[in-house]
């Protein structure tokens, strides 16, 4: 019984002892971002994905905005035609932002009026737009920092209405690891990635 004993209680000792060393492993690589760090991060699998998301809004040559999802309503340019969109706002943040919400609280029903005037009716399914679950970017993915990959929490979802064009686009801040092994701190690279366009 003794011997039994102590078969189990080494072996128990072994799977505890390597468990520690793995934490420590992770843990220098991450704080001392040396290059065998950087290798065992690149390792991961390359495949970011995301189970919630914050939600934005951008109207633009467009009016009376209304939208309804999560049976949380929104509602923008009431009465007043919304600005032009110019080339700065490609890459700009939402000023609006709603969340956070499970991916994904079914359906986007959104109704505006064009410049025009023309009243329009739109059913946007993030779930078939998002149907992987990832997270889109631009980086290379060797790089990505693989414990916190995005900043801020999670990514957001961008439903973007222009005069009679419906854009869908997540924005992300995705963190890098520097190419410089001597650096001290992480790159932060935003990300705007259009998932989806339809023009009526």
């Amino acid at each position: 019984m003794t011997l039994l004993y102590r078969i189990v209680a080494a072996k128990q000792n072994t799977q505890a002892r390597r468990k520690v060393l793995q934490f420590a492993a992770t843990f220098l690589a991450i704080i001392l971002q040396t290059p065998i760090g950087n290798i065992a991060m690149a390792a991961d699998d390359d495949v970011l994905k995301f189970s919630s998301h914050d939600l934005g809004l951008k109207i633009f040559s467009a009016s009376d905005f209304r939208l309804v999802y999560a049976n949380s309503p929104h509602e923008l340019a009431l009465g007043e035609v919304a600005r032009e969109k110019n080339a700065t706002d490609e890459m700009r943040e939402p000023g609006f932002t709603s969340g956070e919400y499970p991916s994904f609280a079914g359906p986007v029903e959104m109704e505006w009026r064009s410049k025009e005037g023309i009243h329009f009716k739109h059913t946007l399914d993030l779930d078939s737009i998002f149907k992987d679950r990832k997270v889109l970017h631009h980086e290379d993915p060797a790089r990505i920092y693989k414990p916190m990959p995005v900043s801020g929490g999670a990514p957001t979802i961008i439903i973007e209405v222009n005069d009679r064009t419906v854009n869908v686009y997540m924005f992300t801040t995705i963190q890098i690891i520097p190419q410089d092994p001597n650096a001290i701190r992480r790159e932060a690279h935003d990300n705007m990635v259009l998932a989806y366009s339809k023009t009526f």
